[in-house]
């Protein structure tokens, strides 16, 4: 995909312009292209939903760098979306940091967010999570800062202090990663709209994630924007969406063996070839060959 202007700039004009921006994640090629068509202008990188897709696991930090920057790239060939991605811990120390910034700034990534956890990283809706110290992060995100070559390179810094320290740490942090260099921050699992309305009051850019059955689960999108948000995210409901469409089908299927009342479940042929290029692929090979155009038979 070619841009007049780098999605890292293109993000930021979004943010300033803008009222709130709605962000879902992905974690695959044909979830952004989705997205995209659905009409939302940025996306979301998900590790977690990544490691779903990619290995059938959980986010437990297993999945390697080089398995995520590959997908990253099937991602980006795939929209022409501003794409955040989740840099977990940064997948080692700082010099890590320095590679992953530079190669996601040549693939036209728009930035990332980077954590404060422990390695390795567990998804942070689990128990076993545990944050590093308020030092070592701030060296991640000026790692992260000094290493990218495009002003607009994004840097969303993420603490998970929370669930292991209280929020009141989490705020503490904030402050401190905002002071460290970082765009925008985002705090984890706050326990409740309350604690949430204290992030976004603080002076600087914050986002939030909203996760079904925790707290903020009803919140609106522009009840968010009336706290203060300037990003909202949807890190699992892609990917959980697809989970429970899936198991419901395999389910009928395997006890009745028939699809019969699943219908309703399953797009049609039409709507997987638009949602999967076929128009645009068939529409370059008759010019480049001359075939008669690729049509979907249902």
């Amino acid at each position: 995909m070619y841009h007049t202007e780098s999605r890292a700039a293109l993000l930021r004009r979004l943010l300033k312009e803008e009222r709130v921006l709605v962000a879902p994640a992905v974690g695959d090629a044909l979830g952004a292209r989705m997205a995209e068509n659905a009409g939302f202008p940025a996306l979301i990188v998900s590790g977690s939903s990544m490691s779903n897709l990619l290995i059938g696991t959980s986010d437990v930090g297993i999945l390697s760098y080089g398995e995520i920057r590959n997908q990253l790239l099937n991602i980006v060939n795939a929209t022409n979306l501003p794409i955040i991605a989740d840099a977990d811990t940064g997948y080692g120390g700082t010099l890590s940091i320095y590679r992953m910034v530079r190669e996601y700034e040549a693939m036209d990534i728009a930035g990332i967010q980077i954590e404060d956890q422990v390695f390795p990283k567990m998804c942070a809706y689990f128990s076993s999570t545990a944050v590093v110290s308020e030092e070592e992060m701030i060296d991640r995100i000026r790692a992260a800062c000094e290493a990218r070559v495009n002003k607009d390179f994004f840097i969303i810094a993420r603490t998970d202090a929370a669930r292991s320290l209280g929020f009141d740490e989490s705020l503490r942090r904030a402050q401190k990663y905002y002071e460290a260099g970082a765009d925008m921050i985002f705090a984890t699992v706050p326990p409740t709209v309350e604690d949430m309305k204290r992030l976004a009051a603080m002076p600087f850019p914050v986002c939030t994630s909203i996760v079904e059955g925790t707290v903020n689960e009803d919140l609106t999108v522009d009840e968010l924007a009336d706290m203060g948000f300037k990003l909202v995210k949807f890190p699992q409901t892609l990917i959980r969406a697809s989970m429970k469409a899936m198991y419901d089908v395999l389910k009928e299927l395997k006890e009745k063996g028939t699809t019969k009342e699943v219908r309703d479940r399953l797009c049609t042929q039409a709507h997987r070839a638009e949602n999967t290029a076929l128009e645009e692929y068939s529409a370059f090979n008759e010019f480049i060959s001359g075939m008669s155009p690729i049509q979907v038979k249902e």
